[in-house]
């Protein structure tokens, strides 16, 4: 970290000198020079005299009481990034406060040195990346400087980037990501860690759907030796190996009700209790929670705890359909286009969609969204080989449903042909349209090569194959 001249904006002279200890004992002795202040009028003085690189604020002032006092700060020297720490434990607060330009809200009690100085950190090279920052032509300015990976330019786009934006710039809000299958949640979550102080720290990513309940608890809060007959050692679970960083929930509707609680703790207290364990072990974790279905449904069910919804529900991003992004379709299909190039042996040759391709593309509803988009495109990219992509080489019809195209050359299906035949005829036309490469004709059915080959074995095609 650079050398920080910093205002301390503090009227308890207890609290001032427990910071100025977390500093010196954090490891960045010598490298900042902390000036008091203890009154609002104070700050404001200072700041018009003198030159800061960090402003670290209590809201609560003699003169001045909560986001008044930050809203004055931030407007007599809105180049001057401002770290808030206050006693007020108020996460609705937090994110309004977030939302009008603070880099951070921190609480007393609740602050070690390292999470200090790594929220400072973050708050001066964000300030810095945000006046050196040059756009990039191809992207807008806000997907280019916040989520490289989030192409499109469509309204609805760029309202989740300035709300992942705002949250980023707090260390501990819960943030709840709603939307469909294949909308995206996974990069909504991967940008508000990297782009928040935590990116230092760890990012850890469970899928609540993705493990038996008998053995969730276990994986996400750990054990100790003995807990049960197999637990030899006692083992860290995921929320401890995620401590100083990002914790992702994926399919959080999924998660036993009879765990909700266990979480609902680490949300309040910022502690958990190993299985088998007497202690609570003490954590600095963000969490990050998705669900593609409606939790306040579930709720009302009584599936989901009600003051486990409300503690997630304090910052929500809700992600559009693709369908309701037409505008970002092609923006997205010549991204991945760029993506795979690559992969497919293909770098450095300029790809193209026709204009009829174009239009079936923006015309389809894509029920899988973006995910169902990279897969076509992929697929589409190793049917027509070095040539532009056509509408035959997607499968879909510009409708509402995927579909094989019928094109010359094609196999002919009919009612009457078994599964079986159908899946033999299918294999069979991917091969010759893959040159017989094992490799991408997995890619293009969507199975793995192991599969594919017993397959082949099963229909007698290897034979045809290598003839």
């Amino acid at each position: 970290m650079p050398f920080l001249k910093i205002l301390l904006v503090e009227d308890s002279p207890a609290d001032s000198r427990l910071l100025w200890e977390m500093l010196r004992d954090s490891g960045i002795k010598g490298r900042f020079a902390l000036d008091p202040a203890v009154t609002l009028k104070e700050a404001i003085s200072q700041l018009s005299s003198k030159k800061f690189d960090l402003v670290l604020l209590d809201l609560m002032l003699p003169d001045s009481a909560g986001l008044d006092t930050f809203r004055a700060v931030h407007k007599a020297c809105p180049d001057v990034p401002v770290v808030l720490l206050t006693g007020l434990s108020d996460e609705n607060l937090a994110a309004r406060a977030v939302r009008e330009g603070a880099q951070d809200y921190l609480v007393k009690g609740q602050v070690d040195p390292a999470t200090l100085v790594r929220s400072m950190r973050y708050a001066v090279e964000r300030h810095v990346a945000e006046r050196s920052f040059r756009p990039s032509p191809k992207l807008s300015e806000e997907g280019k400087k916040l989520c490289p990976d989030m192409v499109g330019s469509s309204d609805e786009l760029k309202e989740v980037r300035s709300l992942i934006e705002t949250v980023a710039r707090t260390s501990n809000t819960s943030v709840l990501i709603m939307g469909e299958t294949g909308t995206g949640k996974e990069l909504v979550a991967n940008s508000i860690h990297f782009l928040s102080s935590r990116r230092y720290g760890p990012f850890i990513k469970l899928n609540c759907s993705a493990i038996p309940d008998t053995l969730m608890e276990a994986e996400m809060f750990g054990y100790e030796k003995g807990a049960f007959t197999d637990a030899k050692q006692s083992k860290k679970g995921l929320f401890e190996l995620a401590d100083g960083g990002t914790i992702f929930l994926d399919e959080i509707g999924d998660m036993d009700i009879r765990l909700q609680p266990k979480l609902l703790q680490i949300l309040e207290n910022r502690t958990l209790r190993k299985l088998g364990g007497v202690s609570d072990v003490k954590i600095d974790v963000r969490v990050i929670a998705a669900t593609n279905v409606e939790l306040a449904e579930m709720v009302r069910e009584k599936r989901f705890r009600e003051d486990l919804y409300y503690r997630l529900n304090v910052m929500v991003i809700g992600l559009p359909p693709l369908r309701e992004r037409k505008e970002d379709i092609v923006l997205l299909a010549e991204h991945f286009m760029d993506e795979n190039a690559p992969l497919e042996g293909q770098e450095g040759q300029i790809r193209k969609l026709t204009p009829e391709t174009a239009a079936v593309l923006s015309e389809y509803n894509w029920p899988g969204n973006i995910r169902e988009l990279k897969n076509v495109i992929e697929r589409a990219m190793i049917l027509a080989g070095p040539d532009e992509i056509r509408p035959e080489h997607l499968h879909i019809t510009g409708g509402q449903e995927p579909a094989p195209a019928a094109r010359p050359g094609a196999p002919q299906y009919s009612m009457d042909m078994s599964l079986e035949e159908l899946e033999k005829a299918h294999i069979k036309n991917v091969l010759e349209k893959t040159g017989g490469n094992i490799t991408h004709a997995s890619k293009v059915l969507g199975i793995s090569r192991y599969t594919l080959r017993e397959k082949l074995k099963k229909y007698g095609l290897r034979e045809a194959e290598n003839a």
